[in-house]
C-alpha cells in the first residue's frame, strides 16, 4: 500500500492507497499508526502516484467538488461495507439518522452495530460518515473529531471553513 500526505492550511490528512484504490484517509494530523488500525499491509511512501487521491481530497475540502471522486477500496465486514455504501448515497448537503441509516441497511433496531459500522469507516469523507447524526439532531462522535466534523457540514451548507 501506498501512503502521503494531504498539507491543508490547519491540518496534515494521511491518504493509503491499496492497489489503485483509496483504502484509508486519516484524522487531522493523525500519525500512520491510526492507519494501521483500519488496514492491514506495509505502507511506502510515494507521493507522485498519489497524487490524484490528493488532488480529489483537496478539492472535496476547498468546495471545488461535492464529492471524492476516485476508486475505493472498501476493507470491512459484510455490514460495515453495507453501511458505508449506504453512506455514500446520502446526497452533499443532507444528513441522516443513525435510524435511518439502519432502516436502510435492513437492521431497524442495531444501532450500536450501525453506530460502530459508522464509526469504523476507513474513508472518512470519502464515505460522508459526517453526515450521519443522532436522532435528536446532535452530532454524535466522528473519528476525526467534531470539530471536524462540523466544519464538513459547514462546508456542505456553503460556508468556507479552513481545513
Amino acid at each position: 500500500m501506498q501512503y502521503t500526505w494531504l498539507n491543508m492550511p490547519e491540518h496534515n490528512y494521511l491518504i493509503v492507497v491499496d492497489q489503485g484504490k483509496l483504502a484509508f484517509v486519516g484524522s487531522p494530523d493523525a500519525k500512520l499508526s491510526e492507519a494501521t488500525r483500519y488496514i492491514k499491509g506495509p505502507l511506502v511512501f510515494d507521493r507522485e502516484e498519489m497524487l490524484p487521491f490528493r488532488n480529489a481530497i483537496y478539492d472535496y475540502l476547498s468546495g471545488d467538488s461535492r464529492e471524492i471522486a476516485v476508486p475505493l477500496v472498501f476493507h470491512g465486514t459484510k455490514l460495515q461495507v453495507a453501511v458505508w455504501r449506504y453512506l455514500m448515497t446520502i446526497p452533499y448537503g443532507e444528513t441522516r439518522t443513525y435510524k435511518q441509516v439502519a432502516a436502510a441497511v435492513d437492521r431497524p433496531r442495531a444501532f450500536q452495530a450501525i453506530g460502530n459500522a459508522v464509526g469504523r469507516n476507513p474513508l472518512m469523507m470519502a464515505i460522508p460518515c459526517h453526515r450521519v447524526l443522532r436522532t435528536d439532531g446532535g452530532l454524535g462522535g466522528f473519528r476525526g473529531g467534531l470539530t471536524l466534523k462540523r466544519k464538513l457540514l459547514a462546508l456542505e451548507q456553503g460556508q468556507h471553513p479552513t481545513f
